[in-house]
């Protein structure tokens, strides 16, 4: 999610008493709800050291005690009370992972042991529902302090409230697609993905060995676009060019974290151009996506690599 929401979640926990019980409960809480980002530290690295090491170890079962741990001893000198400083920074932080989960960018929950990514495939990376309603619960308790507690219950309240319906309509939206799923053959995986802003409108996507394809699905009507309005992108098939553009640290990074990979391959003059892309990230009007572009050259020597959240795709 973004830090927006982090933040307001922070806040919110804090106001629904916690800023009563221990000193500087709402610094802490509001760190603590955005400290898993630190590994944003990677980011100068590159791209490829960004996707290896975001939502990894900070976001882990094992680094959120650790995390928790390290900010309570922080706080303490100011605080003077370790124990609920830490049980408030493990509160606040446990909420960080869970977010994270709920939508499609996905979360590894069991890094360094296991580097399997987890979807939830609820909420938008980012869903101005959660931060209007968290947003106006702390300030309904800014300008009336008596209802302060109430209002921060109340918007994190509806925000489950809400969250839970999010899950029923992916549920349906999910049932809708899976009528398309049967009726497609040679379909390697698919998701119903989540889209911003409308809660009914979902994003069903599949692979087969020789596309990608999207769909727009209402979780109350159904599929609402014709056939030829879907997004598509053709996947060319392995090979000695894939295999020998694949083992570039780009297109290898990239390959690790996309959920739904595609290649292409272009011939040139003068070698080959290897595209290797995630089509979660793809929209088909300005045509970029989270990809890596491999040029080689006629003996299969790598020319040129780059990998981007904003690749142009050919």
């Amino acid at each position: 999610m973004f830090n927006s929401t982090h933040t307001l979640v922070g806040f919110a926990i804090a106001r629904t008493g916690l800023d009563k019980w221990v000193p500087y409960a709402t610094a802490t809480a509001v760190i603590a709800s955005n400290l898993p980002d630190i590994d944003i530290v990677v980011a100068p690295g590159g791209t490829a050291a960004y996707i290896d090491l975001h939502r990894g170890i900070t976001h882990a079962l094992i680094g959120i005690p650790i995390l928790a741990l390290l900010l309570a001893a922080s706080m303490y000198p100011f605080s003077g009370k370790f124990w609920k400083t830490f049980s408030v920074a493990i509160l606040a932080m446990a909420t960080h992972p869970l977010l994270d989960y709920a939508n499609s960018y996905g979360l590894r929950p069991l890094t360094p042991f296991n580097g399997t990514w987890y979807y939830g495939d609820i909420l938008f990376i980012f869903d101005p529902w959660i931060d209007a309603t968290l947003l106006i619960g702390i300030l309904a308790g800014r300008l009336t302090p008596k209802i302060r507690r109430l209002a921060a219950c109340a918007s994190l309240g509806f925000v489950l409230v809400y969250i839970g319906a999010r899950m029923e309509l992916h549920h349906l939206a999910a049932s809708k697609f899976e009528n398309i799923i049967k009726s497609t053959s040679g379909i390697e995986k698919w998701a119903v993905l989540p889209t911003p802003v409308n809660p009914l409108a979902w994003q069903g996507m599949f692979e087969t060995p020789t596309e990608a394809v999207s769909i727009t699905v209402d979780a109350l009507r159904g599929v609402v676009a014709d056939e030829d309005r879907y997004t598509h992108l053709e996947r060319s098939s392995s090979s000695e060019i894939v295999t020998r553009a694949a083992e570039t640290r780009g297109a290898t990074s990239l390959l690790r974290f996309a959920r739904f990979p595609v290649t292409r391959v272009e011939r040139l003059r003068s070698g080959y151009r290897v595209t290797f892309l995630d089509f979660r990230f793809y929209t088909d009007w300005t045509r970029r996506s989270l990809a890596c572009e491999v040029i080689l050259d006629e003996s299969l020597h790598v020319v040129k690599e780059s990998l981007s959240f904003a690749q142009y795709i050919n």
